[in-house]
């Protein structure tokens, strides 16, 4: 076990996570400019404020709305039943004031969550507020499994394993096309 937290990234925004993360944010948002009924999808991955907030993009609807959404990617869904959703983060070598903070999940402002799954090419469409709510139930009644991540040398990563069957009647799962995905040079 000691061996999986000395392998650590130097940083998290480094190395092949972060490059699968961002292969599969480019697939998303590659499907999401594909629907019509988007009228412009706002890329915002590089703006350090989105960034610290958890938010990927802005989508424009026809009508003039725009609602924010985070991309994630995860190529364990298809190979097991459960969702991983980012409880909270320990940070190590900092004041103790500031040593815990939340997860993507509690702390995102986004309205959605697009979750990408390469294994069954698909993404799974959550709202923010129904993920919270469903987790906060299934606590209640259930002992969540939880998965420690030694995240990188600054941090350690605490993610909530919630079944796919709690979601049902609250997330919709998309099938891509191999043409989307093919583009961005995904899985097919």
């Amino acid at each position: 076990m000691m061996n999986d937290y000395n392998n650590r990234n130097a940083k998290s925004y480094d190395g092949e996570l972060m490059e699968k993360g961002r292969k599969g944010e480019e697939i998303v948002i590659d499907w999401l400019n594909s629907i019509d009924y988007y009228k412009e999808v706002i890329d915002m991955r590089e703006f350090r404020v989105s960034q610290r907030l958890d938010v990927d993009c802005g989508i424009e609807t026809i009508d003039g709305a725009i609602v924010l959404a985070e991309i994630k990617t995860d190529y364990n869904l298809g190979k097991t039943s459960n969702f991983l959703f980012e409880a909270f983060r320990l940070n190590h070598f900092v004041d103790p004031d500031k040593v815990f903070y939340l997860g993507w999940t509690f702390r995102s402002p986004a309205k959605y969550l697009l979750y990408y799954s390469p294994n069954e090419h698909s993404v799974y469409q959550f709202r923010f507020i129904n993920i919270r709510q469903i987790i906060g139930k299934y606590a209640s009644q259930c002992k969540p499994r939880i998965h420690i991540e030694p995240t990188d040398d600054q941090k350690t990563t605490f993610n909530l394993l919630i079944p796919q069957s709690c979601f049902t009647g609250h997330v919709k799962k998309w099938k891509l096309s191999a043409c989307a995905e093919g583009r961005q040079g995904g899985n097919s």
